[in-house]
């Protein structure tokens, strides 16, 4: 296939590749606090899956 350059085209084509990365970037800042507040969620749940293994750890120790 050979490329025909067409301007008109081209220029639209631009135009439209930069909506979409504005939309994107917007999309990326508005979700911000919720990748937060899903990595908070994920670190407090990792804390206690290691809090109730050092429990039962110990637990089983003591049998």
């Amino acid at each position: 296939m050979i490329y025909a350059p067409d301007t008109t085209i081209d220029k639209q084509l631009v135009s439209h590749s930069q909506a979409l990365v504005r939309e994107a970037m917007a999309l990326l800042r508005r979700s911000d606090q919720l990748v937060r507040a899903m990595r908070l969620r994920d670190e407090l749940e990792q804390e206690r899956r290691e809090k109730a293994r050092r429990v039962s750890r110990k637990s089983g120790d003591e049998h």
